[in-house]
């Protein structure tokens, strides 16, 4: 059951931590094309871009440290954690 709960974790979060990523990208294309554009559109685009879509990724961002932080508590290891066996 632990090791079910730890894998739907990890891939919860990599889903996550991926719509968080490629959001930044696309706020950046946002703005560079704002700026190329310029005008009334130019401005619209940026603002779109800081109004409604950093607020999601930056929810997105913080999800995903959510889950690894129970990813942690859950499986009882972390990154740095040294195996014997290994």
């Amino acid at each position: 059951m632990r090791d079910r709960l730890s894998k739907l974790i990890e891939s919860l979060f990599s889903i996550f931590l991926i719509v968080a990523i490629l959001g930044g990208g696309v706020v950046f294309l946002m703005y560079v094309t704002g700026i190329i554009a310029g005008g009334d559109f130019g401005n619209t685009l940026a603002l779109n871009a800081r109004n409604v879509m950093i607020p999601f990724f930056i929810r997105s961002a913080a999800i995903a440290i959510l889950l690894g932080l129970v990813h942690h508590y859950v499986t009882g290891e972390h990154a740095l954690t040294l195996d014997e066996n290994e």
